[in-house]
């Protein structure tokens, strides 16, 4: 992807962040291409990069869209359901809500200050919780409650711990994170308690840090449906959550035919049997997102 243009007003808001940041925890109101968004002044990952550059990965966002929309699976506006696990402030919901590419959505955030960012942001752009319905719970493989390790200044980064760390990065610090407990519940079951029907369900969007395994492992129902799926895709994640996301890469197999490497320019269909060379293509901390169809 071609890198963006650091214009003047962009070299002002890194100042003014800077500022911020160093300042006692406070919460911002950000006016992003977006939209409205709250996010806390400690985040130096997405809410740093929406305050500087007022998106975050918007372009991504499109390009699954419009990925989905060549492959006949979604259409330009779907009288359906987006659901969106790992939710953040919202950074994908509520742009693709407020432009109408879906009518309604289930925002999934475990994290308690990302949930409240979150409901702030539907507020703040006038989004009845009825039309996106955020629920302050993780997902995974099973119903109950789960771990989840608090990364230190990047809000998208919080993770559900399978296994207790036996290293650490030294970026992340996994070892050092605060711990809390979260209620986890199955992807189907949350779908079904909702009185959401399947077949409404147009698609699920995953981003939560190496436990995508456990939420498609959760999903058994909505991917027989044949719900189109955007997943990130961190090998460095997927290693540290345990055998589930390890085998990461047998689970599409016997999922998806197809999928489409949303860091490319210009994304292609590709057999799902490939997916094994991204774990070298993305070695290391390095990650994408993939959108995964039947």
């Amino acid at each position: 992807m071609r890198p963006r243009p650091v214009t003047p007003s962009v070299i002002v808001r890194r100042a003014l962040w800077e500022v911020l940041h160093r300042m006692p925890s406070r919460t911002l109101t950000v006016r992003t291409r977006h939209g409205l968004l709250s996010i806390g002044n400690k985040d130096r990952a997405i809410g740093r990069l929406l305050f500087t550059w007022r998106e975050f990965e918007l372009d991504k966002i499109d390009r699954a869209i419009r990925c989905a929309m060549g492959a006949g699976v979604l259409g330009e506006r779907n009288d359906g359901w987006l659901l969106d696990v790992g939710a953040n402030v919202g950074s994908v919901c509520v742009p693709l809500v407020r432009r109408g590419a879906f009518a309604r959505a289930v925002a999934f955030e475990p994290e308690p200050a990302n949930y409240a960012h979150l409901r702030r942001s539907l507020a703040l752009n006038g989004i009845d919780e009825r039309t996106i319905r955020p629920v302050n719970a993780a997902l995974s493989s099973a119903n109950g409650a789960a771990t989840l390790e608090l990364a230190f200044t990047n809000s998208g980064d919080h993770r559900i711990r399978v296994e207790a760390p036996s290293s650490s990065h030294p970026d992340c610090r996994e070892d050092e994170r605060a711990l809390i407990q979260v209620p986890v519940h199955r992807l189907d079951d949350a779908v079904a308690s909702l009185e959401i029907r399947r077949e409404h369900v147009k698609l699920l969007w995953i981003d939560v840090q190496g436990h995508e395994a456990q939420v498609l492992e959760g999903a058994p129902r909505l991917l027989a449906a044949g719900v189109p799926v955007v997943t990130e895709f961190w090998p460095y994640g997927l290693q540290r959550s345990g055998a589930s996301g390890r085998n990461f890469a047998a689970l599409l197999r016997a999922s998806f035919t197809t999928f489409y490497d949303l860091a490319d320019e210009t994304p292609a269909p590709r057999p799902i049997g490939d997916v094994p060379s991204l774990f070298r293509r993305y070695a290391g901390t390095s990650f994408t997102d993939l959108l995964l169809l039947h």
